[in-house]
């Protein structure tokens, strides 16, 4: 390793853990400790404004070691900011940090990125919806707008006041609408597999898949089951969060 590459290993590593690792030979103490405090304070504050809820949710000093500990063992993949949010929700899907924080903190991690995915990613959503004559037969995609979403606990409901004691599967649909703003359908567990299924398989055809369905779950009417299958969807297609062809 060259001078000046192990100056900047040992600059980067300070940085990360000034508590444990020394100030590099030839550095000015009080000056590396101002640089240290800045970019730690910085990617605090990026984390509270990307996770507000589990800021919210934890003590201040909790929040600091937990930060901390994401600085100082976490090898991010990307340089850029607006990516470092889920680069901690990777950091927390594997942390041994979280066995003194709540059972349900991965999961409304996973929650509150995909909010925050969802309100920056650039697509834009489909310029109409199908006409509501087409859409039984149409092959249907979900937009990447619309995420259908599997957890263990009412990430959606979650805050300071009410928070879950244990686990209730909870099927969600965020979604970014046309007015930009970011929305969350619940959804029952036969919806969220027919948009699951649409999300893994593209070019899905609704009617065909909800009668099979019907025949699966042994439906007592399945023209009704088809029906109101169709319903839920129309309701979203209204929302345009369906692509065709």
């Amino acid at each position: 390793m060259s001078e000046l590459n192990a100056l900047q290993k040992a600059f980067t590593e300070h940085l990360r853990d000034p508590d444990h690792t020394p100030v590099p030979a030839g550095l000015d103490k009080r000056r590396m400790g101002v640089y240290s405090e800045l970019i730690f304070n910085n990617v605090s504050a990026l984390l509270s404004d990307f996770f507000p809820v589990i800021k919210s949710l934890l003590p201040e000093n909790q929040w600091q070691k937990m930060v901390r500990d994401f600085f100082i063992s976490h090898q991010s993949q990307t340089p850029y900011f607006m990516e470092l949010s889920g680069e901690f929700v990777e950091y927390l899907s594997h942390t041994q940090m979280i066995g003194g924080l709540p059972g349900f903190l991965v999961q409304l991690a996973h929650y509150e990125w995909v909010e925050l995915a969802l309100y920056t990613m650039d697509e834009e959503p489909p310029s109409q919806s199908i006409p509501a004559s087409e859409l039984a037969s149409s092959f249907l995609t979900l937009s990447e707008l619309a995420q259908p979403l599997a957890y263990s606990f009412p990430v959606h409901r979650i805050s300071k006041t009410n928070q879950p004691t244990a686990e209730e599967p909870n099927y969600l649909l965020v979604a970014r609408g046309v007015d930009e703003s970011v929305k969350f359908f619940e959804l029952q567990p036969l919806s969220y597999q027919l948009l699951h299924e649409m999300q893994q398989n593209p070019g899905l055809i609704p009617q065909e898949w909800l009668g099979e369905a019907a025949h699966r779950y042994e439906a007592d009417d399945e023209a009704l089951f088809v029906s109101n299958g169709m319903s839920l969807l129309q309701s979203f297609n209204e929302h345009r969060m369906f692509k065709s062809g």
